[in-house]
């Protein structure tokens, strides 16, 4: 690694105030994956200082983004601090990187976090944390610590356990008493399919991931209060996620109703004032597009005892508005395939779009 860590060991203080900019000179200096990788990862180990006073503080619910402009600007951090900086900048240099939530330690579980990234291919596993130095006499001391670089699953297995087992990325994932126990399970038939795991986790949502992932936490075994504390939280991050979604879901509906109720009051009012055809044809597409729109984000919301009956309510009007909307876009089919002295024929009986009447014969 001499010639990567020599020129990363160059990158001026002016590009190494954002993410962005370390990440763009990286990318200007490097071309390949794994130079890139090793680039992020070293100046990451030798720039950031552990903060000893705030060792065991996580703070998982703390947004990314806040986290990696904090550790830039401050030069320190703890493990979550290295984990992300190092995410935020391999990601913007085109390795495709995931921050690794877990715990260290085969005696007392201690909260800690690494990375994943993809590198020419191969899932591995870094811990820039630990790389950049270790503590002498309660002091911080850089030492770079190339172990931690590149681990490979089994590596990374004997001290490292995610609180997800698919970040394990391994064929028999541990459970956590295997991980304390320092045992070896024997592989299932059939083996835990990391590639494909990992290569679904990559186009999820975050919600959808969330849900996974709580699923997966659950089914390993919770059994310390790190899991415990960590589940906890990732399931009401899921339910503020499918709440928001539900939201989103309701405003989409919102929205296509009241214009489909304005499209039913221009109805009444027997298209006037006038539009030309092409104007007419723009109308109902839009309002069609709001519900499809609902209909998908409310697909995604699992039931949670908030969001529920609320759901529930929510596809029952879009059951309804689709009888509606279907009337609609049936005049208006017959309205424009009419010749224009005749149509204003086709409002007379006509009191509304609810039901049968001339326009759906």
């Amino acid at each position: 690694y001499q010639a990567v860590d020599a020129r990363t060991a160059q990158v001026p203080d002016s590009s190494a105030r954002t993410a962005a900019g370390l990440a763009r000179y990286i990318v200007a200096s490097f071309a390949g994956e794994a130079d890139r990788a090793r680039a992020a990862f070293v100046w990451v180990a030798r720039h950031i200082r552990y903060d000893m006073a705030n060792q065991f503080l996580l703070e998982y619910e703390r947004e990314p983004a806040v986290v990696v402009q904090e550790t830039l600007d401050q030069r320190r951090g703890v493990c979550r601090h290295y984990a992300e900086l190092y995410s935020a900048v391999a990601n913007q240099a085109g390795v495709l990187t995931y921050v690794v939530p877990g715990y260290s330690s085969l005696r007392d579980a201690v909260g800690h976090a690494w990375c994943a990234s993809r590198i020419d291919g191969q899932w591995q596993l870094l811990d820039p944390t630990w790389a950049a130095g270790r503590v002498v006499n309660n002091q911080f001391v850089f030492q770079l610590n190339n172990e931690y670089f590149r681990m490979s699953p089994r590596q990374a297995i004997e001290v490292h356990m995610p609180f997800d087992p698919l970040w394990q990325l391994l064929p028999a994932p541990r459970t956590p008493e295997q991980f304390q126990g320092g045992r070896v399970p024997p592989t299932p038939q059939p083996a835990f399919a990391v590639a494909d795991s990992v290569a679904l986790y990559t186009q999820q949502t975050m919600t959808q991931r969330l849900h996974a992932a709580n699923r997966r936490i659950a089914q390993n075994g919770v059994r310390n209060g790190l899991i415990y504390t960590y589940l906890a939280n990732n399931r009401t991050r899921e339910e503020n996620l499918h709440i928001g979604t539900f939201n989103e879901a309701l405003q989409e509906y919102n929205q296509g109703a009241g214009q489909l109720n304005a499209f039913v009051e221009y109805f009444n009012h027997q298209f006037l004032p006038r539009k030309t055809d092409d104007e007419l044809r723009e109308l109902l597409p839009p309002i069609a597009a709001h519900f499809n729109h609902a209909r998908q984000l409310l697909a995604a919301v699992h039931a949670q005892p908030t969001t529920h009956v609320p759901t529930q309510d929510l596809r029952i009007s879009l059951q309804q508005v689709d009888n509606k909307l279907a009337n609609c876009q049936s005049f208006m089919s017959r309205y424009l395939n009419t010749g224009k002295l005749l149509r204003p024929l086709l409002f007379k009986n006509i009191s509304n779009l609810g039901g049968n009447h001339e326009m759906t014969r």
